[in-house]
């Protein structure tokens, strides 16, 4: 085997964050009803999927939250008829956690009930004061001399957001105590939908510390995760997702980044606990895919620039100068070989760190032209991460270019 087919086969970036095929935002506006006639105490489901139609509504300028009355009638379905008293049954179970025997409100979401403090949840959130004002002894179903209160989200999601509320949850999370990532898009969606602002805040702050605006943060961070959160590649999915819910633009850049690198997820979806599949809308699909196509040429320039053939001006090997065009020549020739491979992928933000310890076994350079590579490696990922937004078709205001001091 000649000497250049010998790295060529060991040309493969450090993985980084990105496997290998691996304040909260503004509250959208809704106008008071007042009429109560055809309001009900059952709200629908309001699952967020690539599907379902989401508020245009732009973020505010200042950065102010501000607090809204839920068109209740948007979401309802009619009353029963006839109101009955419920039991627990076969069908329908109690939270083992979530049912307090003090509780004065029972929420029954599908086939499990959770009874919980109403004054808890009203002090959180104005939907549920809203819902619970409809629901009085008097006119409603009731379990267990407990006014109930029909949620049709699914359970797993209530269940988070509930664990938040009662204090069952550390939110924040706690270093190295790491949150599953579809628990925290649970949080996201539920505290959006109910305006829970404080669960709000601080979930978002947590998905915006691993989807960041910042490369020394993502430096940091690996492809499963950070100290506060544990995150699988398809999940990026949902994050795409969630920034649109949120009109957090400044998740989008990664989280497109991450969907680049995703094979038959990108198309089939990620399936939910509750049956449901999470899946990028017609545009974002179609961001990824010109996005692939800009991360393939940055990987192409990052890779040739990382390998002119140019010593250092500190060079004190004169036999550099020809390792560093051999280098170049074997980079051309694996370029040629695949143009969509290791050298020239998805992955533009991966450092090539491990790929450049490679080649110095193989054509020893003096200790300042090996710093300068990995000066060069440096140079190459900031640029691109200075680039991503563009990349991505997306436009951030407040995306931290690491090429400026």
């Amino acid at each position: 085997m000649s000497l250049r087919k010998a790295v060529l086969q060991r040309i493969t970036p450090l993985p980084s964050r990105t496997p290998s095929p691996n304040i909260p935002a503004d509250w959208p506006q809704s106008p008071i009803e007042t009429d109560l006639e055809h309001l009900t105490h059952h709200i629908a489901p309001d699952e967020h999927l690539a599907s379902s139609s989401r508020s245009k509504t732009p973020s505010p300028t200042n950065g102010v939250v501000k607090r809204w009355r839920v068109n209740i009638a948007d979401h309802a379905t009619a009353l029963p008829s006839e109101l009955a008293t419920m039991s627990l049954n076969a069908t329908v179970k109690r939270d083992p956690d979530l049912w307090f025997d003090d509780g004065n409100i029972i929420l029954l979401c599908r086939d499990v009930a959770f009874r919980v403090y109403r004054g808890l949840l009203t002090r959180h959130s104005v939907i549920f004061r809203d819902l619970f004002a409809m629901a009085q002894p008097s006119n409603a179903e009731t379990m267990e001399s407990c006014p109930v209160v029909h949620i049709s989200d699914p359970p797993d999601d209530l269940r988070y957001l509930l664990r938040a509320l009662c204090g069952l949850r550390n939110f924040p999370v706690v270093p190295n105590e790491r949150m599953e990532f579809a628990e925290l898009a649970a949080l996201i969606r539920m505290s959006h939908k109910y305006h829970v602002e404080d669960v709000h805040a601080r979930s978002m702050q947590h998905l915006k510390l691993y989807f960041t605006n910042d490369l020394a943060t993502w430096d940091v961070a690996g492809a499963d995760g950070n100290l506060f959160l544990h995150i699988t590649p398809p999940d990026a999915i949902a994050a795409v997702n969630l920034a649109r819910l949120t009109h957090t633009d400044s998740v989008l850049p990664t989280a497109l980044y991450l969907c680049c690198q995703l094979d038959t997820e990108l198309t089939a979806g990620v399936e939910r606990s509750d049956g449901t599949t999470e899946r990028l809308e017609q545009r974002d699909l179609e961001l990824v895919l010109r996005g692939r196509t800009e991360l393939v040429r940055a990987s192409t320039r990052g890779a040739c620039s990382i390998c002119k053939p140019h010593p250092s001006a500190q060079c004190v090997n004169k036999g550099c100068e020809r390792a560093m065009r051999e280098i170049l020549g074997m980079m051309l020739d694996g370029l040629q070989k695949d143009p969509i491979g290791d050298i020239a992928g998805y992955a533009a933000l991966d450092s090539w760190e491990h790929w450049i310890e490679d080649v110095v076994e193989l054509w020893p350079l003096c200790e300042p032209c090996r710093a300068m590579l990995h000066a060069r490696d440096l140079e190459v990922r900031r640029d691109v991460w200075k680039h991503l937004p563009q990349y991505m078709g997306v436009a951030v205001e407040d995306w931290k270019d690491p090429t400026t001091k």
